[in-house]
This record gives C-alpha cells, sequence and structure tokens, in this order.
C-alpha cells in the first residue's frame, strides 16, 4: 500500500516509483482525517479552506491520473489508523510506503500508525507490516551533504556555502509509465467520491488550481517566458503575478518536485541564459531545502517555544491583539492589507509574510507559534518546515544569526508601497484601529 501525503503526483514521485518497483499488488491510499484537519492548537485550525480546496483539486487531478494507468485511487474519510487497519487486514497488506519528512508532528503520526497496525498482525499470527518511508522532499538526498546530519549548520549561509564548494550532482526526475494493479477483491466503492466531494466547497474562490497537471503548466508557462531573468528584481513585489515564480502552492502539496522545478531552471538557463536572477531562484530551492534538512536535525524543537536555543522570546498573549492581526484590525495600514489578502485568497508574497510576521513579534509582542499556527491554517501553500522555521528565523528562535528581524513598518512601505495602491486595494486603512481598547488594569482606553 502507497499513502498519499504533501506528494500529489505521479511524475518523480520516488516513493511511489519504489512501491511500484517492488510490488505485485499496490493499494494507493489518501485518507482525508478530519480529526487531524479541524485539530485546534493556538486557536487555529491545521487545515484551512482555501488549501482544503486546493488539495481537493489535486486528488481529483492524481485520480485521473492513476486511472489512465489502470489503477484507482482509494480516498477514505476518516481516522487514518482505523482506516489503515482496515485496509491492512482485509487485504493483507504487507507493505506500506510513504514519503519521509523532516517534520516531526508527521514522524510522530507515522510513529502511531505502525504501533496501532503492529498488535494487529501479531495477533493474527502474521509478519509485521514493513514500513518503507522514502525521502524525497529535497533536492539532495542525505548522502549527497558535505556534513552529517547532527552537523548541519545552524545558518543557512554556512549550510549553502559549504554545499556550493562542491556541489552535488541533482538526479533528473524519474517518470513513471506503469503501476502495479489493485489487489482484485479491491471494492472500489469505498466511498472514495463522497470523502472527495466533502472536500471542495463552490463558495470557496480559488486562486490556484490544484494538480501536477497545472502546477506543470505554470512551470512551462514561467520559464518560456523572460520573467526569470529578473526575478531578484521583481520577487519583493507586494501583490504581482508575475514577480515571483508562484511554485510554492504546488511544492507544498508535492504536485511538483523541487527537482522538476530545478530542471525546468537548468533547460531555461540553457535557452535564455543564466544570470543572477537565475541563481537567485535556486537560492530559494536551497533556502527550502535547507529547511527540510534542519528540520530532521533538531526534531521537536520545530515547534518549540524557544526554537534552536535555550532562551526564550519576550512575549505576552494579548488575544485582543491577535484577533486584531488575524483580521487585519491593527493601527499598520500595510499589515491590515496583507492580512485581508491573506485571508481572502489564501496566499501573500514571501515580503508580505516577513512584514507581518514581524509586525505580531516585535509591535504586537506576541507568541510566534500563534502566528505561525494561522499561517498553517490560512495559507495555500504551507510546509510545515519551511513556515515553522521562517516564524522562527523572524521571532529570533531559529536559523537567524541576527537573532531575530524586526522590519521598520513605515519603511517597508515607502519601498513596497509608496503610492498606497497595495493599501488601498486591500482596505488597509478602512478599518484600522487602535492596538488596545483596554489598559493594564482592563479599563477602557479612550478613543
Amino acid at each position: 500500500m502507497f499513502i498519499f501525503s504533501n506528494d500529489l503526483r505521479i511524475q518523480d514521485n520516488r516513493a511511489l516509483f519504489e512501491a511500484a518497483r517492488q510490488c505485485q499488488r499496490l493499494i494507493l491510499l489518501y485518507v482525508i482525517d478530519e480529526r487531524q484537519n479541524n485539530h485546534e492548537q493556538y486557536q487555529c485550525k491545521a487545515v484551512g479552506q482555501h488549501r482544503q480546496a486546493f488539495i481537493a483539486q489535486a486528488l481529483t487531478d492524481l485520480a485521473q491520473q492513476v486511472l489512465l494507468l489502470d489503477q484507482h485511487l482509494v480516498i477514505q474519510k476518516g481516522a487514518t489508523s482505523e482506516v489503515l487497519k482496515h485496509l491492512v487486514t482485509v487485504y493483507d497488506v504487507d507493505t506500506i510506503y510513504y514519503s519521509a519528512t523532516g517534520d516531526y508532528r508527521q514522524q510522530h503520526l507515522f510513529a502511531h500508525y505502525q504501533q496501532q497496525i503492529t498488535p494487529i498482525r501479531i495477533g493474527a499470527g502474521k509478519a509485521d507490516v514493513k514500513w518503507q518511508g522514502i525521502w524525497q522532499h529535497t533536492l539532495f538526498e542525505q548522502a549527497q551533504l558535505p556534513f552529517a546530519l547532527d552537523d548541519i549548520p545552524t545558518t543557512f549561509s554556512k549550510f549553502r556555502r559549504q554545499l556550493e564548494k562542491k556541489l552535488p550532482a541533482i538526479a533528473k526526475p524519474q517518470q513513471l509509465t506503469s503501476l502495479p494493479p489493485s489487489p482484485e477483491l479491491l471494492a472500489f466503492d469505498l466511498g472514495s467520491d463522497a470523502a472527495l466531494a466533502a472536500l471542495l466547497n463552490p463558495d470557496t474562490p480559488s486562486f490556484f488550481d490544484g494538480g501536477s497537471h497545472a502546477g506543470e503548466l505554470q512551470l512551462a508557462i514561467y520559464f518560456q517566458s523572460e520573467l526569470p531573468q529578473h526575478y531578484k528584481e521583481t520577487r519583493n513585489a507586494l501583490d504581482d503575478w508575475s514577480s515571483s515564480t508562484k511554485f510554492s502552492p504546488w511544492l507544498a502539496a508535492g504536485c511538483l518536485s523541487p527537482r522538476q522545478v530545478y530542471w525546468a531552471l537548468k533547460k531555461h538557463e540553457r535557452q535564455q541564459g543564466e544570470n543572477e536572477s537565475t541563481y537567485w531562484i535556486f537560492f530559494e530551492l536551497l533556502w527550502r531545502d535547507y529547511f527540510h534538512w534542519l528540520a530532521q536535525k533538531i526534531g521537536a524543537h520545530l515547534y518549540a517555544f524557544t526554537g534552536m536555543h535555550d532562551h526564550k522570546p519576550l512575549t505576552s498573549f494579548h488575544g485582543e491583539r491577535f484577533v486584531k492581526w488575524q483580521l487585519g484590525l491593527t493601527p499598520y495600514p500595510l499589515v491590515n492589507a496583507i492580512m485581508h489578502q491573506l485571508n481572502d485568497t489564501g496566499y501573500i508574497s514571501n515580503r508580505a509574510r516577513q512584514i507581518t510576521a514581524s509586525c505580531l513579534v516585535n509591535e504586537l509582542s506576541l507568541d510566534w507559534r500563534y502566528g505561525a499556527a494561522y499561517f498553517q491554517q490560512q495559507l495555500i501553500d504551507y510546509d510545515a518546515v519551511v513556515n515553522w522555521g521562517n516564524w522562527q528565523y523572524i521571532a529570533g528562535v531559529g536559523a537567524d544569526p541576527r537573532g531575530g528581524r524586526h522590519f521598520n513598518l513605515q519603511k517597508q512601505q515607502q519601498l513596497f508601497d509608496p503610492n498606497n495602491e497595495y493599501i488601498a486595494k486591500w482596505h488597509g486603512e478602512q478599518l484600522a484601529e487602535p492596538i488596545d481598547s483596554v489598559d493594564i488594569v482592563d479599563w477602557p482606553i479612550a478613543k
């Protein structure tokens, strides 16, 4: 059995490739676990409506692709452990394949599934299920790194410099042309259509189309244009489709692999030339790789208040401030505009993320984990290790040699929205309110 997660593609899916190579019969499974999706932490859900809609589109696309290979995607709704126990028992599954990850929480979940299934197999007098987690979320494999996992540098600059001294070869994407058939008695009426329909919400606006076909189309359109030649100059724009690659939603859901992006970049450089901007796209892929490897190293510290360090950030919990930040009702019009765009679309630029994260940590003096959790809920391109790693970076508890970043909001507005066009478009000034409505002893503050 192969369990899809953040790898919703057929091509260059190394874990699926191994399953196809080693198995005679194969069950392809995706579980919609509402208990996990709706689990609240820091007053936020694990999966919000925008990402849910994107995943539903990606699953629809994936189901169509496996049909072309005479296979069937089983989509089940329920507790993942219960779904696995049922399928393992009914179809006598002996091996489960999945994409390994540096995300501690995801690792913990798979360890939990294994603990749930082992007693069932042993109790039935059968050998335990073999679990094969295959790493594929990065450009490089662990054996290619110039340092051991425990010695991964604590800053990106050191990581990049050591890696680029003798850049390891990046394998070309694998092409999968066939899959083993499903078990002969696999019931195709397991409720896949109903489970998928539960994810689809026609009222949710879609600004990105989910699925590997849409991702590959964006890859082709972008790299056939001249846009990569100017990427470094345009990447900080707040609200412009052509200013950056926009690959992140497909990378986060695994509709595209980083190797597919890299080799498309190399083709562009052969055809149109390489320069500092095209290198900067590779630079961003290295940043992504770094967060994945760093997460593998630090484990549970990815989610810890102190992050990678021993000191605690100086924060307090102001519930009113957190809600105003979420809704875009702060005294800062630029931050408000950013949050309105995030809430409406599920997407904001990297520069916008840094600005609003800095505001939450510095101007509002809030716990960075609440901001990270809200991004997890809202972002269509949420990638656990990238999101939490970047928030640690801003909060001064991550991979930042400066000990945190504090963006001057007025300067950021002058640089990136000097004519207030972005603020006007996303109504940043309309509902701006004071940071607090009561003082330290809960007396109302006069307006």
